[in-house]
């Protein structure tokens, strides 16, 4: 059995049967289709790349210190996008400390270089939200970036939608108030323009690879890595998630003792 049929397994286990309920559908959402095609079935829903398009860079929205700002104002340099929300209980605070580290190792030249948004996709939450926020990432920076190149913004559901749409990323409510969202970093030429999108734990090379090609301004092939999302703290979504990671952990064992057995059979007939 090779690796692709195990990961094709996989997903097909991961898939409900007909008649069974996706554990990763919101109870009030479950004959929503807009957010049943987002399922995880199809993880690339989640983010649709669109690379080489163009930000709304006339998208206003509130930075940290209360201040009503446009993207146009903001983006003057190569910068990273990140879409996340301050109040998130997951990944959100993962994705920030993990491009604050990433950011703090890289060998670009400095704050003058580039510019950080994080991005909150919940209107709910305010310019109080983001100055919070702010300094529990800004600190892990070192000398790399002034903490006045890293904007933590807010904004109305109309301008958030401006701009998530046009990068292709999805997001949807829970009936509990938290988010159910993918986890990417998005590169920006400084006229706005997508360049290239980054997935995993945001790791420096491949952070400063981004920020590389977006000072070129040349829109380049993104390297899909794991796409992390964030979960509700839903035991019947949590299960689901950890009996697939079983199922799959065991295949792969299969697998591999069924390789090994082969290999040693080969090495002991004469």
């Amino acid at each position: 059995m090779t690796l692709r049929a195990v990961l094709t397994l996989c997903l097909l286990l991961s898939l409900p049967v007909q008649g069974e309920e996706n554990p990763f559908l919101p109870a009030d959402d479950k004959n929503n289709n807009t957010f049943s095609e987002l399922s995880l079935k199809a993880p690339q829903d989640w983010v649709q790349e669109k690379t080489g398009d163009y930000l709304p860079l006339e998208a206003q929205f509130n930075d940290e210190n209360g201040q009503k700002i446009s993207l146009g104002q903001l983006i003057d340099r190569p910068t990273l996008l990140l879409p996340v929300y301050y109040t998130c209980p997951a990944i959100c605070s993962f994705d920030q400390a993990n491009l604050a580290v990433s950011l703090s190792r890289i060998h670009s030249s400095g704050s003058k270089g580039f510019r950080v948004v994080s991005l909150s996709f919940n209107a709910e939450e305010t310019p109080e939200n983001a100055r919070q926020t702010k300094p529990n990432y800004t600190h892990l920076l070192a000398d790399k970036l002034d903490g006045d190149h890293w904007s933590f913004l807010t904004g109305d559901e109309k301008n958030i939608r401006l701009v998530t749409d046009a990068i292709g990323y999805r997001f949807a409510r829970q009936t509990d108030g938290v988010f159910l969202h993918p986890s990417a970093l998005v590169a920006v030429a400084s006229d706005g323009r997508i360049i290239k999108y980054v997935y995993g734990s945001f790791i420096p090379g491949d952070v400063e690879l981004a920020l590389t090609e977006a000072a070129e301004g040349r829109p380049s092939t993104s390297i899909r890595r794991l796409l992390a999302f964030c979960f509700p703290a839903n035991p019947q979504q949590n299960a689901f998630v950890f009996n697939v990671l079983k199922i799959a952990s065991a295949l792969v064992l299969v697998v591999g003792g069924v390789w090994l057995f082969r290999l040693l059979r080969r090495k002991n007939t004469p």
